[in-house]
Formats: C-alpha cells, structure tokens, sequence
C-alpha cells in the first residue's frame, strides 16, 4: 500500500461510519469542487500554498513567514499538502525545501480567483 495513501488516513483518522464522513464521502463523489475545496482546506493551507506560488521555501521560512503557528500543525499541513500530492519536500543537507507539484501549479488560477473575490464590492 502506498505509505502516502496510510499516511493520509492516520491524519484525517475518523470513524468511517459517522454521520460526517459518510457525508463528507458522499459530497466528494458528487461535486468535484467539494473534493477540490478540502484538499486547500485547513487554517493555514493557503498562507503555505501562496507562500509556495512565489518561491520553494523552507521550514524555516515558513516559521518566518508564520510566527503564530505551531510547529506541529505546521509539520501537520505541509504532510496533509504532500499527502494529497500537491507539493513536494526536497531534503538538502541544511535543510528540507518544500515547493509546489504540477498538480500543485494547477491551483494557481484558483488560489488567485479565490484571493480576488474578496476584493469585489
């Protein structure tokens, strides 16, 4: 089994057979944006995603870029980020560099879209 895919379950761990995951399964199946909309989902996901638009960065930088969060739930966005395949880490001999998948790239109009819409009157 893909250690990606265990990965992924430990984190999102859930009784399968709540009412929530039973819904949460269901929306995923039919409405493609639901599915699209959780994999960004998460406190700090876009400020990483946006952050990653512009240039790889390091865990460090992030800490930087991010004072107010935990390094656990730092470390817990960036593996639920490479778990969905959106972004990659790059361990160097300093340190581990994370950057953006193709799949990752794909969001850019998204993430753009989204950030503008606030913006509207």
């Amino acid at each position: 089994m893909n250690k990606n895919v265990v990965f992924q379950d430990i984190i999102r761990m859930r009784k399968e057979n709540s009412t929530n995951a039973v819904n949460e399964k269901a929306l995923q199946q039919y409405c493609s944006a639901f599915k699209t909309l959780s994999l960004i989902s998460g406190r700090w996901k876009l400020s990483i995603l946006f952050k990653l638009l512009k240039t790889e960065t390091s865990y460090s930088e992030f800490k930087l870029l991010l004072p107010e969060i935990s390094d656990r739930t730092l470390s817990k966005q960036l593996n639920e980020l490479m778990a969905d395949g959106l972004i990659l880490k790059n361990k160097s001999k300093v340190s581990s560099i994370y950057s953006l998948t193709d799949k990752g790239l794909k969001l850019e109009k998204i993430l753009i879209d989204l950030s503008a819409f606030h913006d509207q009157d």
